[in-house]
């Protein structure tokens, strides 16, 4: 009998009352997430992770280490990891790859969570096509 595991998601926002809701929000849909506060925490979750991440939620305007650097420093080492970006407006950003999704604040828990589940999605049907793989990249479990 085969166990599968929650899908793992990492949230990174440097505010602490929205970095409990986003996480509670993802934990109701089943999701098993941890949640750190500055994006350098956060880079080091995800090189010394002993499960993989399979997505990575994070604000862009944090202490440490800026959103745009955390999701650069992750796509040298994961480069095909799902990112969520969520911008607040408050300063502007690099240029985002494309693949990384943009969720603009103001925004409902519920169109958070299904950018979450977009990407997700999008992770999982590549990882399909593409077969299997002799990438490190963490997978999404089907």
């Amino acid at each position: 009998m085969t166990t599968e595991r929650a899908l793992r998601i990492l949230v990174v926002d440097d505010q602490a009352p929205i970095r409990a809701l986003l996480a509670r929000a993802l934990q109701e849909k089943g999701y098993d997430v941890v949640a750190l506060n500055d994006g350098l925490a956060g880079l080091e979750a995800v090189l010394t992770a002993s499960e993989p991440y399979d997505l990575v939620v994070t604000n862009n305007c944090m202490p440490r280490m800026g959103g745009d650097e955390l999701i650069a420093r992750i796509r040298d080492a994961y480069p095909t990891l799902p990112i969520l970006h969520l911008d607040d407006g408050s300063t502007p950003h690099a240029l985002l790859p494309t693949d990384v999704l943009n969720l603009t604040k103001p925004f409902t828990c519920d169109s958070m969570v299904e950018k979450v589940d977009q990407l997700l999605l999008r992770a999982d049907k590549q990882t399909r096509s593409s077969g299997p793989s002799s990438d490190s990249m963490p997978q999404v479990a089907g």
